[in-house]
């Protein structure tokens, strides 16, 4: 087991360097490790946002960048306008109807929330995670019962469906 604990955190903290995280100075400090780990959780699921959705036949970046236009276009959808310009990745600017834009926007904020939400509840599985419990956790593990539960729950009442 202690091989495989070294193997795992050497590979663990030469991806987490490459990320730009310090990885824990003494493996076996918990809140080292919790630390590292969290931060590792956060740049993954900014990753993950990032990587947008697809729509459409086309695909949509959500860098903040991407995030604050759609919803500065979606302000004007609101506010009445029947079309407003925008454009997938790669793809030549065009005008889109209020309906085809409101449901863009909408796909991009749902996006967002999961993933912050899942983040959000991951952080919380680090918070109480020991040391083994913690080699486990990476952004796309499967969260707690609890959890899961919690996480679920939230999304339903948010009008997101299942989790």
């Amino acid at each position: 087991m202690g091989l495989n604990i070294i193997r795992q955190d050497s590979v663990r903290g030469l991806r987490m360097k490459s990320q730009g995280i310090q990885p824990p100075r003494d493996w076996n400090n918990v809140e080292q490790v919790r630390e590292a780990i969290r931060q590792e959780i956060g740049l993954d699921c900014t990753a993950a946002i990032y990587a947008g959705i697809d729509m459409g036949g086309s695909h949509y970046s959500l860098t903040e960048h991407d995030q604050t236009e759609i919803m500065a276009q979606y302000t004007t959808v609101k506010e009445g306008a029947k079309a407003v310009p925008y454009h997938a990745d790669g793809e030549l600017c065009r005008m889109y109807q209020a309906e085809e834009f409101t449901a863009l926007a909408q796909a991009a904020t749902a996006h967002v929330f999961k993933h912050r939400t899942y983040c959000n509840h991951v952080n919380a599985w680090i918070k109480r995670a020991g040391l083994e419990e913690l080699q486990g956790i990476t952004y796309g593990a499967e969260l707690p019962a609890d959890l899961a539960e919690n996480m679920a729950a939230i999304i339903q009442a948010a009008g997101g469906g299942a989790a």
